[in-house]
């Protein structure tokens, strides 16, 4: 082998080597940045499944809560009178109240 072709050759090996690293090293910040991107985005994601039952539950439930139990004891008051009313009428009819 002549020298001055195993140095160009050992010349061309080093360029496409260099190539090869900066080559690799773009493709590494593209993949770090790719998980960072893809962690971030999990953690906001995350963030909104839980804090959106949250927000509705303070926003809405908890200041109507008082309005909702209101409502809840009406129903069960009518629910009361119509059994009552039920047996009154029975017993206008003079059937047994079931």
């Amino acid at each position: 082998m002549n020298p001055d072709n195993s140095h160009e050759e050992i010349k061309k090996l080093l360029v496409e080597n260099q190539r090869l690293l900066l080559e690799n090293n773009q493709m590494l910040h593209k993949m770090r940045k790719s998980a960072f991107l893809g962690t971030v985005f999990r953690i906001i994601w995350l963030l909104f499944i839980l804090g959106l039952p949250l927000y509705l539950y303070f926003a809405y439930i908890k200041p109507n809560m008082g309005n909702l139990i209101e409502k809840y004891s009406e129903l069960e008051e009518m629910t009361q009178n119509s059994s009552v009313l039920r047996e009154w009428y029975d017993s206008l009819q003079g059937t047994k109240a079931e």
